[in-house]
């Protein structure tokens, strides 16, 4: 219950994050209604970040799930798992959440990263 929270609140903040970032820092052209010219980097395009933004997010749905179907196949053998086996079990379980929260913790880093220098290519 409280990883679906995690996960489902990772997911908002990121897509939410990435996703008002060009309400909040148009490029001056835009705000006066004049089309970019055809020179400007695709960065400054707003399609594009958007483009980037649902790619960030399908990307971390992607990892989400393949995590949660690992958890519930490890789960399932801890279950099924004689009482000799159980502790053995309990601990690769337990190994593969840690694990997978510092892969997410990594992930969101780096999508971080990449929106703060969409960020900062926008305003100069």
């Amino acid at each position: 219950m409280k990883l679906n929270k995690l996960k489902n609140f990772v997911l908002l903040f990121a897509t939410a994050s990435f996703l008002c970032n060009p309400l909040f820092a148009q490029n001056t052209t835009e705000s006066q209604g004049e089309v970019p010219s055809s020179s400007s980097p695709p960065h400054h395009n707003r399609a594009y970040r958007h483009k980037m933004a649902r790619q960030m997010h399908e990307k971390m749905q992607r990892l989400m799930d393949k995590q949660d179907e690992e958890l519930k196949k490890l789960a399932n053998e801890m279950n099924k798992a004689p009482k000799d086996q159980k502790l053995d079990k309990v601990v690769v379980l337990l190994n593969t959440l840690v694990n997978q929260r510092i892969q997410m913790h990594e992930e969101m880093k780096s999508m971080h990263h990449k929106m703060m220098m969409n960020h900062k290519e926008h305003h100069e």
